[in-house]
């Protein structure tokens, strides 16, 4: 009876763990490869740069000046040409090899998060 018993607990207990919901996990919470890294650091600068042009345009449909767009049109225009420039620094050592492009989005993940700020003050400025 004690066997019978211990079988059916067994039984329930495995069909429990089939009926809980199976959380898909993040391939880049764990990422372990260049390629994987390579992708995710891709896919991480997107988000950022998606996010950052939402915000871009928002803060242009705030303004009302033509001349105040005009200005952060430039200046927009000469932070991408930085960023580009200082990212292409910071992957200079790394040059040809695999590891480059998780270097270079890196950087461009991290300085477009600061420019996203940055613009995001301008924009919650009353």
């Amino acid at each position: 009876m004690k066997l019978l018993s211990f079988v059916m607990l067994i039984v329930f207990a495995a069909l429990a763990g089939i009926a809980e919901p199976q959380t898909k996990k993040d391939p880049c919470a764990n990422a372990q490869t260049t390629p994987e890294m390579r992708d995710c650091a891709g896919k991480e600068y997107k988000r950022a740069d998606d996010e950052l042009n939402r915000v871009y345009r928002q803060l242009t449909a705030k303004i009302d000046d033509e001349g105040h767009k005009t200005a952060l049109k430039t200046a927009q225009l000469a932070w991408i040409k930085y960023r580009d420039a200082n990212c292409d620094f910071a992957s200079y050592l790394n040059r040809g090899g695999t590891i480059e492009p998780v270097v270079r989005y890196n950087c461009m993940t991290e300085m477009t998060g600061a420019r996203m700020r940055d613009l995001r003050e301008y924009l919650e400025a009353d």
